[in-house]
């Protein structure tokens, strides 16, 4: 081989593992549709997208927060942060709130991560029609699927009017009516909401306690404690459940197993 060829092979060997070296690194999330588009009509009171994930890197990706470009857009990932593992795919939803709107909706979510940000966009077109429904159902049953998206929503925004205002300075039965009652005793009760005066099943020791202060992610029951975003600390909680465990009286399970029959 002439000095030629190789001075030739070794200036292509440079060149080809400069331009790997500066090629840009490969994104370590795949998002299945990030720009979607739902058609609703006249009179719905919302719309809901789900976004797909997949995590194709060898480490785990953390996504800290989601960050809608309205107020009438909710987003609520499955954990904060959310915590994604190799090789993962996971999906979070997102409620655009419809009620008074017509034509086409633009919004867009940012998610806030360090090394896998992205900008996800919706695009709602409102097709033509009549809207018979009476404002006040549509503001029961936005509340109702914005709740199922994320349960603490009652505790934000123009809902801290209903829900948290009214419930400080009060305890016991007083406390029941305006932080449970709203839901649990509304005339008429929601269907996906229980009714507590039809509950007999065995409950654990601290049944109460952990509904009242932590709600349940995947039901409209919210966390009323303090640190979960609600308006109760733990006196008004410890007061709330005395008066539950006495209205709604449950058989509660032992908290020791009982051996071959024997005390």
């Amino acid at each position: 081989m002439t000095f030629l060829k190789l001075f030739l092979v070794f200036a292509v060997a440079c060149l080809g593992g400069k331009a790997l070296a500066e090629s840009p690194p490969v994104e370590p999330l795949v998002w299945e549709a990030p720009n979607q588009t739902n058609i609703a009509h006249i009179g719905d009171v919302s719309t809901q997208f789900t976004f797909s994930v997949r995590n194709i890197s060898g480490s785990e990706v953390v996504i800290d927060n989601v960050k809608p470009s309205c107020g009438c857009t909710a987003a609520q990932l499955p954990s904060q942060p959310w915590h994604l593992r190799p090789k993962e795919t996971a999906k979070f939803g997102a409620l655009v709130d419809l009620r008074g709107k017509t034509g086409t909706l633009y919004k867009t979510i940012d998610v806030i991560s360090t090394n896998a940000p992205k900008k996800l966009t919706l695009t709602i077109d409102i097709q033509p029609g009549t809207n018979t429904m009476a404002r006040e159902m549509q503001d029961r049953i936005w509340g109702q699927q914005l709740a199922a998206t994320d349960h603490q929503a009652v505790f934000k925004k123009t809902c801290v009017e209903c829900h948290l205002v009214p419930a400080f300075g009060k305890s016991g039965a007083k406390l029941y009516k305006v932080a449970c009652g709203i839901c649990h005793e509304a005339q008429p009760r929601a269907t996906m909401v229980p009714d507590l005066h039809a509950l007999k099943t065995p409950i654990e020791p601290d049944y109460w306690w952990n509904w009242v202060a932590h709600g349940k992610v995947g039901t409209l029951m919210p966390g009323f404690a303090a640190t979960e975003g609600g308006p109760l600390d733990d006196a008004d909680i410890a007061s709330l459940v005395k008066y539950l465990a006495k209205e709604f009286p449950r058989p509660v399970k032992s908290s020791t197993p009982e051996k071959d029959g024997k005390n």
